[in-house]
């Protein structure tokens, strides 16, 4: 195939879009579980984006164009439903409910490693040394930018809920397995419709798994703070931000765009800081040189695909 010029496209312009609207998932997500709990707020937050999506959808009139995706890729795209929807929306917000925002935040931006691994194995993506540098500069960003206040393993270390991080971590692999499988069938069909089919398979599993084990009335009785920050975060950061996703995954190789979900612990903290007002240090400005030069590096020498 042909090699991807490098240079600003518009596709880099929405994932950082991307990247901010998932950003705000993690402090208001810690706010939203002290009230609900976390298998209620992925239910929720996946119906209004569905919603959002389908009145949009309909406006557009591209709802017509569900008729024309073959069987097998409504199939295919009801299960990447599994792995991006219904398995990753428990494990985030079930992660949120147990360890801090940023640190879930920066978690979960490591799956551009396993995005970057499967790529290779699946998708035939070829990775030079150039973008695994630059991967190695946002990683150790995220890293600066998460523990910000220092790192201490002696008394009075911040304590880390072990179960918190192996969910951030599964969440990580969902995600990518998500985009990966995902990007195979992009070639003949509209990002936004597998999206919308995608989105459709998570919010009714949920959905229903919700309703068998917690319900939903602490949802209307929480308040209406929390069911305006509910319908915010599903109308971004599902019913926005994944279809921006599949726009640009359609254009670019899977294991390009995924170094920009390294953005997203730098927006994740400065979030935090105005709306949970935590604070952080010098290292946050480093770390976020190095999430921005490894985008850098690995944007100026993005590799193409093999045939």
């Amino acid at each position: 195939m042909k090699e991807h010029k490098s240079g600003i496209r518009i596709e880099h312009f929405l994932m950082v879009i991307t990247s901010f609207f998932w950003a705000v998932g993690h402090p208001l997500g810690r706010i939203i579980t002290r009230s609900i709990h976390p298998l209620q707020l992925g239910a929720a937050t996946l119906v209004v984006g569905f919603a959002g999506l389908l009145i949009f959808m309909i406006i557009s009139g591209k709802i017509k164009k569900i008729a024309q995706v073959p069987v097998r890729d409504i199939w295919i795209s009801l299960g990447l439903g599994v792995f991006g929807f219904f398995l990753y929306q428990i494990l985030t917000f079930s992660a949120l409910a147990r360890i801090p925002a940023s640190i879930n935040a920066v978690l979960i931006s490591n799956n551009v490693v396993f995005i970057a691994i499967l790529a290779a194995l699946l998708l035939k993506e070829r990775i030079r040394l150039p973008r695994i540098l630059g991967i190695g500069l946002a990683l150790s960003g995220a890293v600066l930018v998460t523990f910000n206040q220092g790192f201490s393993l002696g008394p009075g270390a911040v304590h880390i809920d072990f179960m918190g991080v192996s969910f951030s971590l599964l969440a990580a692999l969902s995600f990518a397995l998500y985009t990966v499988l995902g990007k195979k069938i992009l070639n003949f069909n509209d990002p936004l419709i597998i999206a919308a089919i995608a989105l459709f398979s998570g919010a009714v599993l949920l959905s229903i798994l919700t309703a068998f084990t917690v319900g939903f009335s602490e949802v209307f009785t929480s308040g209406w703070s929390t069911l305006w920050m509910t319908i915010f975060l599903g109308l971004t950061m599902i019913g926005i931000s994944y279809p921006l996703w599949f726009a640009c995954l359609k254009k670019l190789p899977a294991s390009h765009i995924s170094i920009y979900i390294y953005l997203t612990p730098v927006f994740g903290v400065i979030l935090s800081l105005i709306i949970l007002q935590e604070r952080f240090s010098w290292l946050f400005w480093v770390g976020s040189v190095l999430i921005l030069g490894g985008i850098v590096v690995t944007n100026r020498f993005a590799s193409a695909k093999s045939d």
